[in-house]
Formats: C-alpha cells, structure tokens, sequence
C-alpha cells in the first residue's frame, strides 16, 4: 500500500509491513471465495514493461476492484502481524525498513482506485467506494491500534542507537513514530475504540458528501451565448 507508513494518514495511509513468515489468517467462507480468485485479479498483478513496470490502465475492471481490496488489505495485515510479532528484539532493520516493504499489492490496487475515482468516477464505482470505506477504515486502524507494531516502533525511537542512525534513517523513524502516535496509538481502552469509531464515521460521512457533490455536478450544463458560439474554433461547435 503506500506501505503502512504512508499508510495511516489516509489517512496517509502509514506504514504497511512484512517479514519473512505469517502468522495463519482466520477466514470465513466468504473470504475464501474472495481470496481463491485473486490470483487472476489484474489489480493485484504485478506490474510488467519498462520503467519497472507499468499499470495496465487499459484492461483494468471495475469489478475486481471490491475483491482486490479485500484480499490486498488481509495480507498486508498478515504482513504488519509478522512484524509485530517478531520474537526479535526490534531495530531499524527489521522493523522499520521490513514495514517499508510491504503492503505492495494493496498499493498497486490502489493506483487503479485512485485513477476510478478521480477521473472516471461512475455510479457503479462510487457504489463501491460507500460500501468499501468503512471497511478501508477499520484496515487503517488495525494498522495504528496494533499495540505490538507501535511497541517496537517506540523502542526504536527510544533506543539509545536511533542517535547512531544515519539522518535519514532518524527522519524515517521519528515520522513513523510520530504518524502512529498521531493516528491514535498512545490511547488505550475506550478511547482507542472511540477514535476508531470516530475516523470509521469522518471517513464515511466525507465519502457521501464528496459523491453527493459530484453527482450534484453531473447534470450541471453549460450555456454559452451566439457571440461566444461563432468565436470558437469549428472543431468546437
């Protein structure tokens, strides 16, 4: 995804993980149907052609979108689980630099997503985007209420060695860091639960309003009068 530290602001979406091994994922049957048919799901593809590879934009379908999402954000969770529970003593290398690496399926999915919903927005799509938003929320808090992630975060951050790391690496840290007690991960009990409540509902209230606006704009029409009419090119009349 934006990798989990891109991750958690929408929410910068801050910082998605992986290792080496998972732990098992509990499944219902429905999420087995929606997992056996990723592996033809375009979205989750890897990219092919030059430049490292590109989006194949032109064979891209809406209707592998819902299922694309589900199974990219139930592995990149698998994936944050495996860092957070990494018998290791948490460093640099195997925490903040593995939740670098991960998420990647969930990002390219949401290079399509973002190009449905910024320029080829339909009712078919932002259908999708209602039903898909609260669930992207719970992901996202999942990700920053994950008390074992953030535990080793701040073990970096507090670490004695974060004064060794090179800028760069102490800039990475301290804004990992900072994103997920930004996104809630100091609270505890109730008040975690609440905050998640509360970005779940910004997050679906935005979402109406925004496609409420955009609809509203689709029946807009624009009038022009007989001068402005004979002063435009031909190809335009």
């Amino acid at each position: 995804m934006r990798n989990a530290a891109s991750s958690i602001g929408l929410i910068a979406l801050v910082m998605v993980l992986g290792c080496t091994t998972t732990s098992p994922v509990i499944r219902d049957s429905a999420s087995e149907d929606v997992v056996a048919g990723s592996e033809s799901n375009l979205l989750l593809a890897e990219w092919v052609g030059p430049y490292s590879g590109l989006p194949a934009f032109d064979r891209m379908d809406l209707r592998d979108l819902e299922a694309a999402l589900e199974v990219g954000m139930e592995r990149s969770l698998a994936e944050i689980d495996a860092i957070a529970t990494n018998p290791e003593p948490p460093g640099f290398e195997n925490t903040l630099v593995e939740m670098q690496r991960t998420g990647k399926e969930l990002d390219r999915v949401f290079t399509y997503y973002g190009i449905w919903s910024s320029n080829m927005s339909s009712p078919e799509f932002r259908e999708i985007q209602t039903a898909m938003t609260p669930k992207l929320s719970d992901y996202r808090s999942k990700i920053s209420g994950n008390n074992a992630l953030f535990a080793r975060i701040k073990a970096v951050y507090e670490d004695p060695e974060y004064k060794t790391l090179r800028p760069d690496q102490q800039r990475m840290t301290w804004l990992t860091y900072d994103g997920f007690a930004r996104g809630g991960a100091t609270l505890t009990g109730e008040a975690k639960q609440r905050y998640a409540e509360i970005n779940k509902r910004l997050a679906e209230i935005t979402t109406r309003f925004a496609n409420n606006v955009l609809h509203d704009e689709e029946s807009y029409v624009t009038y022009i009068s007989k001068d402005q009419l004979s002063g435009l090119p031909e190809a335009f009349v």
